[in-house]
Order: C-alpha cells, then structure tokens, then sequence
C-alpha cells in the first residue's frame, strides 16, 4: 500500500506545487502567503516521496544511516502542521495579532524537533525497515518516547488547524476559500485518524502486543488526509477556474437551448441576425458568452418586430389549455409564449411575401424578391419540419381572458436566458404551439387583437 499511494500523494503535492507557483508568480510574485502556501505543499512532497519504499531505501544506502528517511518524513510533518497553522492564523487573523499567534507555532516546532533529533541519535543503528519502521521498534523505549513526541505533536496540530479551519469557513466570505478551509479540516480528521492508529502502535508495542496490527490503515489515512489537505490549499486559488468552467457550460447548453426559439424568430425576420454562426451550435467553444448574448438580443429584436403579430387571443386559449394540462408556473407561461411567437411568425410571412411579390415599381421589387427567395426556401423547410398535431386549442374559461404577463419577473440577463430557453422547449416539445399553429392555419381563433 505505501508504494502505491505514497508515490501518488507525492505526484498530487508537485502538481499542486507547481500550479501554485506557476499562477501566483504571475500574479502577485510579492505575495507572502504564496511562499507559505508553497511551502506546505512542498513540505508534503518530501514527505511521501521519501516514505515511497524505493526512495526510502535509496536515502538510508546513501546516507549509510538505517531509517534516516523516518526522522526526515516525521521532521517534515511537524514542521508541515505547523506552517498550515501559520497559514490559517495569516488567513484569519489581522496582522499584528497573527505574527504573535504564530511566533509561539514556531517556537514550538523548532522545540519538538530539536528533542526528535536528539531521541533519534540516542536509539542508536537498527535495521532498515522502509514499511514499518514506527511499528517495528515501537517496543524500543527510546524510539517510543521519539514516537510519543512526533504523535502529540502532529495531533496537536492537526487538532489545531480543524478549530482554525472550521469557524472560519464559515465567514471567509468567499465561495471557494470556504470550501478550501473545509476540506483542510477534513484532511486534518483524517490526518488526527492516522495519529490514533500510530497511537495504538505506541501502546500495543509498549504492551507486548503486536504493534503492527493497524499498520496497513497508516498509509491509507496519511494519503488521503494529505491530499484533501492540498486539495484545499489550492482550491481558493482554482477553484473560480471550476466556476467559470462551469458557467462556460451553462452557456454553452443554453445557446444550443435556444435555437428552436432563434430559428423560428430569425427565418422570419432574417435581418436582426448581426453575425450569422458560421459552424453548427454543438461545435462553439469560444465566445460563448458573446453569442449567447447575441443570439438573446435577435430573439428580442425578432420579438420587437413581430409585435404587431402577437394575438392576446391565442396566448390565452394556449394559457387555458396549459391550465387544463396542468401545467403551472414558467411551464405554463412558456407554452403560451412559444404558441404565440409561432402563430406571430405564420401570421408574418404571407404579409412578407406579399410585400416582395407585388408588382414591380421600377424593378425595385423585383430585385429584392429575388433577394428573399433563399429566405423563402429556409423558412418553407422550416415550416415543414414543424411537429403538428391533431388536437386544438380550449377556448379560455371566461371571455375576453387575459394572457400571462409574459417577461415580467425577468430582472437580469441569466433570468432572461432561462425564460428564453423554457419557449424554446415549448416551442420544440409541447403539442399546444402545434395546436396554435393548426387553429391559425384553419382560423379557429380569431383574428389578432
């Protein structure tokens, strides 16, 4: 188990490193907290490479010192608990009261190892045991008074940094810094798990018992905790990235969303679309955010200019009918407004066509009929590919009803967006702007109001 999650501890701390150092030299290349926060992570690394097997055996054969790799991995994890204290007091603390805060961390630190080194000597050579080392000499009284200081202090500290931690997340006041701090003090549980299990170690070795009975749960909570602990440290840091990621995609889905809505509003109206797409929907990966607002703003301005079109009549037999269905709420709504906008766009063309194919005057016509010929053949394909149904519309339950208020609660630009998109999937989905287009088409509803 330590040569496999070890060594993937240990990937995740340089990776982590290196993106840390990469995007905050660009940034802020004078920012302390940088230099701190790399150096936790750094001090990770050199933990679980060197208690990788391979890379412990090479250290101690080089050194000609059995075991060196123990002092060094439980050195680094002492001062590592104490820089992650420092970091969270620099975080959460103003600054005069921090340097105090911390001065105390350090001087503790530096007073723990100083006695490790010293236990250390004092144990005298022993074998090379690149797995088990705490476990084996557990039984040793030098080695477990070496071993009683490493676990009271790793669990101080990691006790230290969850009561830091927690109540902080939850007034940083920023998203993702909170979330970081919480998975710290995850890590940290985990991190205080593997102090019990090497507690246990201590103990049963002093018992007479067999010290290596946990031993296989010690990488496992070490690992783990390790990398949810530099999982946090970084998040504040790429954790925005993730949001913008996501909001990339949301816009995205909601382009492609959109388009049964700007088809049918653009195939009418050619001339508010600005700036044709020049590859399908599902291909865009750049500008999203530019052609999703473009592609709302033509919806508008196709809305504007189809005004004129737009039957009261029909969005309230489609309100009625929805009401019948059971649909409530923006479900509603946006059935109504997709069966008027469809209506509107049907009731628009023959006008259109009308317009182009009277009689020349001066051959002025004639030139812009045979300008809008390719339109004529996009919006007939269009309307053929239409889904149709046999049902029609209900009357609504009183006369002269009143059609929804459409677009009244939209105060922002995304509440726009998911407005849109929902007639957009009524326009695509629902069989009820079909009946509207069929009563249009037959004349059962009545001339536009």
């Amino acid at each position: 188990m330590n040569g496999l999650l070890y060594p993937l501890a240990a990937a995740l701390a340089w990776i982590a490193l290196a993106y840390r150092l990469v995007r905050g030299l660009r940034q802020d290349p004078r920012d302390p907290s940088l230099y701190s926060i790399a150096a936790a992570i750094a001090l990770l690394g050199i933990i679980f490479t060197v208690s990788t097997p391979a890379v412990w055996a090479k250290i101690d054969h080089t050194v000609a010192i059995p075991n060196l790799s123990l002092l060094i991995s439980q050195s680094c994890v002492i001062v590592f608990s104490g820089t992650i204290q420092c970091i969270i007091i620099f975080w959460t603390h103003p600054r005069p009261d921090s340097w105090r805060r911390a001065r105390w961390r350090v001087v503790w630190v530096l007073g723990v190892l100083t006695v490790m080194v010293a236990l250390f000597a004092a144990a005298g050579r022993q074998d090379e045991h690149p797995t088990d080392a705490a476990a084996t000499y557990a039984q040793d009284p030098v080695y477990a008074a070496y071993l009683g200081c490493y676990i009271a202090m790793v669990a101080l500290g990691f006790t230290d940094i969850i009561r830091l931690c927690l109540p902080y997340a939850r007034a940083a006041g920023r998203v993702w810094l909170s979330r970081g701090l919480r998975l710290t003090a995850v890590g940290a549980g985990l991190g205080l798990l593997y102090c019990l299990v090497r507690a246990a170690t201590l103990i049963e070795g002093q018992l007479g018992t067999d010290p290596k009975r946990l031993e296989a749960l010690v990488p496992v909570f070490a690992a783990f905790g390790a990398m949810l602990v530099i999982v946090g440290l970084t998040l504040p840091s790429f954790g925005p990235r993730l949001s913008r990621i996501a909001a990339w995609q949301v816009q995205r889905r909601a382009y492609r969303q959109l388009y049964p809505l700007w088809e049918a509003i653009t195939v009418t109206v050619t001339e508010v679309v600005l700036d044709p797409p020049a590859s399908p929907d599902r291909g865009i990966l750049r500008d999203v955010n530019r052609r999703l607002r473009r592609r709302v703003v033509e919806i508008g301005d196709g809305i504007r200019q189809l005004r004129h079109h737009m039957s009261d009549t029909v969005a309230a037999a489609a309100a009625a009918t929805a009401d019948a269905q059971g649909l409530t709420g923006q479900p509603r709504d946006a059935a109504a407004r997709a069966a008027q906008i469809l209506v509107a766009c049907l009731a628009y063309e023959p006008e259109r066509r009308e317009r182009f194919d009277s009689p020349a005057v001066d051959g002025a016509v004639d030139g812009a009929g045979r300008d809008d010929e390719p339109r004529r053949a996009r919006w007939d394909a269009w309307r053929t590919a239409l889904p149709a149904t046999d049902r029609r519309l209900s009357a609504p339950a009183t006369a002269g009803a009143q059609p929804p208020e459409f677009g009244a609660d939209h105060d922002d630009f995304s509440a726009e967006v998911r407005w849109l998109v929902a007639v957009a999937k009524a326009l695509r989905g629902s069989w009820i702007p079909a009946a509207a287009a069929g009563d249009q088409a037959g004349n059962q509803i009545g001339s536009r109001t």
